[in-house]
């Protein structure tokens, strides 16, 4: 299972045109925070096939990242490994034109082990090890001619000139990739586009990287029937994005002398970061074996720096052959505060044959915060506040056991509101999850899952302003992951 990567649904993949006046794209917006507070991959397949739920379950390796208080139903060692494949596919419609592309992804998903001590009363139980708790694989692709705007205008910071000091004068249009391509001119003291509207736009979008998650926990029997765990999380990992877009004077409207005869812009954008962070989950159950669980956990806000190196790059071309360019890499880093999430779980078990499970997560959204002591980032703090809204997230499953086939049949469903004030329902993510685990002997499970995910969103390649959708796709996403994971118990 795949949760949206919000970046790749409301993001400006260029940036605002107030923040292009002296830098590359440099500047965070709270798409970027909230893309790495995100956990959207399930720990093993039981748990994807399922539809991912755990906190009133969690009796595997995959409750350290769930509800580590489960472990503590675990009297023998178990190992755990897995591998999963996330797809991501995505159908853009853009003035009347569909283009379809894709993005795949594989990688290891878990890899680890629990370990129980022998105790004459209660349990003790500790787990350490890796799992693959995100995945950014996204792409999308686009063509159609705009007769109303231009990214051009929109690179093209509307300021007064005559306003700033020298410095600050030759600082702007240095790094401004219109002025220097010949596409933007001063004007009475100000900077105008002499490309503004009818071209025709094409863009194609590649994200990649993930989240990696690095744990120790343990839990302990505190009284009859009642756990308590806890799990102290590393997690690094890294983000890529790479977007090449054209506009092209297909029409021959710049038809004129030069600078007027304008044929192409180019504009090639790439971010690579680099993350790192940590927190802590914090669980309790309450299970009477082979009848029903009861599951909360805590996970402590997340704390990320992230170290990014970005590259803008824009050449244009004309009718009679001219070419100019301008290359503008750099880096930054920031730091980010995700919110804290709450749990709860049960599961319930009706005879020896079928387990009904479901969960639910509380997360405050507009809690997710920048942390560096920047006005500009401060400022978007704000506007988290102002976008954002709290979301619960739904799940529930069932596992069928087949005693005479060694068979366990699984399935399951997710809902995820999305995060955004005011976004219609059909952007709420839904997922649909089944799975098998065969006993391969007494020891020896081999489980697998799948769940594929649909929802719609929106992409701004660029805003102007009063003209907010100036080169807006719709977008229809539809996700899938496959995990496989043999555990050995002995």
């Amino acid at each position: 299972m795949k949760s949206r990567k919000r970046m790749s649904a409301k993001s400006i993949l260029c940036l605002l045109s107030g923040l292009l006046i002296t830098t590359p794209a440099s500047a965070q917006f709270a798409e970027d925070a909230l893309r790495f507070s995100v956990f959207n991959l399930p720990v093993g397949a039981r748990a994807l096939g399922m539809g991912n739920v755990s906190i009133g379950l969690a009796d595997d390796y995959s409750g350290l990242f769930s509800n580590p208080a489960g472990l503590a139903s675990l009297r023998s060692f178990e190992f755990s490994a897995g591998i999963s494949n996330s797809a991501y596919d995505n159908d853009v419609a853009f003035y009347g034109i569909s283009t379809q592309s894709s993005n795949r992804a594989t990688n290891l998903n878990n890899l680890g082990l629990v370990y129980p001590i022998p105790t004459k009363r209660g349990s003790l139980t500790f787990a350490f090890g890796y799992a693959r708790i995100a995945s950014y694989t996204g792409s999308a692709q686009f063509d159609g001619f705009n007769p109303y705007s231009s990214m051009v205008e929109a690179l093209t910071p509307n300021v007064n000139l005559n306003s700033m000091s020298a410095s600050a004068r030759r600082e702007l249009l240095e790094n401004n990739i219109p002025f220097q391509t010949f596409l933007a001119d001063t004007i009475g003291g100000r900077l105008y586009a002499n490309v503004y509207d009818s071209v025709q736009q094409s863009g194609t979008v590649l994200e990649g990287g993930g989240l990696s998650n690095w744990s120790l926990g343990g839990a302990v029997d505190i009284a009859k029937d009642l756990s308590l765990g806890i799990s102290v999380n590393i997690l690094s990992g890294t983000y890529t994005y790479d977007r090449l877009y054209t506009e092209s004077d297909i029409a021959d409207v710049y038809r004129y002398a030069p600078p007027f005869d304008f044929d192409q812009f180019r504009y090639e954008s790439t971010i690579n970061s680099d993350i790192s962070g940590y927190n802590l989950l914090i669980g309790m159950m309450y299970r009477k074996q082979g009848k029903f669980g009861i599951g909360l956990t805590v996970r402590t806000p997340t704390y990320y720096d992230v170290s990014e190196k970005f590259r803008d790059f824009g050449s244009s071309r004309f009718d009679n052959g001219d070419r100019y360019e301008l290359d503008l890499p750099g880096a930054t880093d920031y730091s980010i505060r995700t919110p804290l999430v709450l749990g709860a779980g049960a599961s319930f078990h009706v005879g020896e044959w079928l387990i009904l499970a479901g969960d639910a997560e509380y997360t405050d959204w507009t809690e997710l915060e920048f942390t560096n002591d920047n006005p500009d980032l401060i400022s978007e703090n704000r506007v988290i506040r102002d976008i954002f809204q709290p979301t619960t997230n739904l799940r529930g499953g069932a596992e069928l056991t087949l005693w005479e086939f060694d068979l366990k049949l699984r399935g399951g469903v997710v809902y995820n509101p999305s995060p955004y004030k005011g976004d219609p329902k059909e952007f709420n993510q839904l997922y649909y999850t089944g799975g098998i685990g065969f006993m391969m002997d007494h020891n020896v499970t081999l489980n697998a899952g799948y769940a594929t995910g649909t929802w719609k969103t929106f992409r701004d390649n660029y805003s102007i302003a009063g003209f907010p959708q100036a080169s807006r796709t719709n977008e229809s996403v539809n996700t899938s992951t496959f995990n496989v994971t043999l555990s050995y118990r002995f």
